[in-house]
């Protein structure tokens, strides 16, 4: 048996299935801890068709918490944009155009800083870990808690992000969960940014969701792997 759950703004949807055949469908109001609406939907599964909950070998879980989070900027980080390229990409700083209301959700803060490569692999200028060292520390006073880190053409050439964010860590702490971009997007630089970016803003709320969810599972006895979560249809890493 399979369990899916879909944890909307309104409601929570949750499904109890057989193969290909639906045993039992129940619908929750989502509650603001997230926690009791699931809770409240897996107990009307057991209700609608009582199951082991050994027999439960998957739980797959959608939520549009994430999606929500971004339309009505609310629940977001305080982030900070890191990007390595001096002297080039200065004619357009991180977040450029984005709208301000969002800027400001995320308490947005950016940096430019030395590194980044070229096409071919090429460094265009060496990391100045000094001078991300004062950046990390521009971060810790202005209450930043999560980071994104782009650098140009980190996709062919990945030493100077994961580098950045081993120098960010001595000064900010393990706890300050930082994005790397050649991990999240493509070449494109600005693209690729502002996903991890935004995947940066949202790494609290993401926590706070998957930790509530498997909580809920396990609280009712259900073994199954680690939730699967699937948000609509963005996710944080």
């Amino acid at each position: 048996m399979r369990i899916g759950i879909d944890v909307g703004g309104t409601n929570t949807d949750a499904v109890l299935m057989d193969g290909d055949r639906v045993l039992a469908a129940v619908k929750a109001a989502t509650t603001s801890d997230v926690t009791s609406g699931i809770v409240t939907a897996l107990d009307g599964l057991q209700s609608q068709h009582p199951f082991p909950p050994a027999d439960v070998q998957a739980v797959m879980i959608g939520t549009t918490h994430f999606i929500n989070a971004l339309v009505q900027a609310r629940d977001l980080a305080p982030t900070a944009a890191l990007r390595l390229g001096l002297p080039a990409t200065a004619s357009l700083p991180p977040m450029v155009d984005w709208p301000g209301r969002l800027v400001d959700a995320i308490a947005g803060r950016g940096y430019l800083a030395h590194g980044g490569h070229e096409f071919d692999g090429r460094p265009i200028s060496p990391l100045d870990e000094d001078e991300l060292r004062r950046h990390a520390a521009d971060m810790a006073a202005n209450g930043v808690r999560s980071v994104a880190i782009s650098s140009v053409f980190s996709p062919v050439n990945t030493e100077f992000e994961v580098r950045a964010a081993e120098v960010l860590a001595g000064v900010l702490g393990p706890d300050v969960p930082v994005s790397l971009s050649h991990e999240i997007g493509r070449v494109g630089l600005l693209e690729r940014e502002n996903a991890t970016i935004i995947n940066a803003a949202l790494r609290e709320l993401a926590a706070s969701i998957v930790d509530g969810l498997a909580a809920s599972v396990a609280g009712h006895g259900i073994t199954a792997s680690r939730p699967r979560s699937t948000s609509a249809r963005t996710t944080a890493r």
